[in-house]
Formats: structure tokens, sequence, C-alpha cells
């Protein structure tokens, strides 16, 4: 019998994905889901709550167990064109490009789930933008700082990815639309 707070049952992934769209709607605020994980690490309870059969996922680096992969329904697809991405954030992104969308169809561009040390810790970003008062701060450890270059140069505002940040229980997210500095 799975617990109710495991990532693969129904209203733990309903609670996850709420929480994903509060996290959206106030970029750079730090949201706890280890309530709903249980006990594994916040990326896979954000892939539970937004993947099914009608999306598409590129695991960069290997990160899930082929039993996590084919529970989470979605197809598997060349980091280009797939939907979401999964990263480990501690390594160069330097050959990872993914979908950036299309000035007629910017919803395309790609969610990155980028697993890190720790969100809410460690050196501190700036941000700036829709959902944030003035200027914001996100902590963030465990990040190879060519994550944030290689976000400069993917996102031109409407194209370009979407962040979300995990570590083993929190998460932040920083949408395309958010101005960031180091």
């Amino acid at each position: 019998m799975i617990a109710l707070d495991h990532p693969w049952v129904a209203v733990g992934q309903r609670r996850v994905f709420r929480v994903l769209l509060d996290a959206w709607a106030r970029p750079g605020t730090v949201a706890d889901l280890g309530e709903w994980s249980g006990g594994a690490r916040a990326r896979l309870a954000v892939l539970a709550g937004l993947c099914d059969a009608a999306t598409t996922l590129h695991d960069t680096h290997g990160m899930l167990s082929d039993g996590d992969r084919s529970r989470l329904g979605a197809r598997t697809a060349g980091v280009d064109i797939a939907t979401f991405v999964l990263a480990d954030g501690t390594r160069d992104p330097a050959r990872l490009t993914p979908a950036r969308g299309t000035l007629l169809a910017p919803e395309r561009g790609a969610t990155v789930v980028l697993d890190c040390q720790a969100v809410g810790e460690g050196p501190a970003l700036r941000l700036t933008g829709p959902g944030i008062d003035g200027v914001g701060e996100l902590r963030v450890l465990g990040i190879d700082p060519r994550w944030w270059i290689a976000r400069s140069a993917w996102c031109a505002f409407p194209l370009g990815v979407d962040l979300i940040l995990c570590d083993a229980r929190r998460i932040a997210c920083i949408p395309r639309s958010i101005a960031m500095e180091i």
C-alpha cells in the first residue's frame, strides 16, 4: 500500500500542483514539498504533479529510475523538444539546449527542473519582474554558475525556459519573464 504522502497518490499530486501554481505566481519564494514527496527528493514530486501521457520529458543526467520514469507516464523526448527537462544543477549545461518556444507558440518553451543542493540557502540571486514587488532575493546553493549564463542566453521574453529549482524538500520557480542578477 502506498502512503498518502507518496508522490504517486492523486491527492498529493494535486497539492503539489497547487504549490507550484503559487510558486509561479510569486517567483523566487521558497515552498516546501516534503509533506508530499514520500521521502523522495522534491524533483520527483514536482514531476509527478506535472507529467502525464500528454507531456514529454528529457532526463539529461539519468536521474530517474526506470520505475519512476514509467509511473510519470511522460514520453521520452530530445532536450530540444521536451516539455520538461530534468537536470543536475551541479553539472555544466554547455551541451544543453532546451526548447525556447517560438513567437507564435511561446508556450512551447521548456520547463527545466533543476536539482540542487539547497533552495533558500547560499548565494543570493536578485530577481525583478512580474509577481515580485521591487527586487526579490532567492538563495540557492549547489548550482554551477554556468546555468545562470545559459538561462540568460535562452530567455528573451516571451521566448525562453522556465526554471523550477529543487532540493531534497523545497522548490522555487523562476519564470522566463523574470530578470535575474547574480
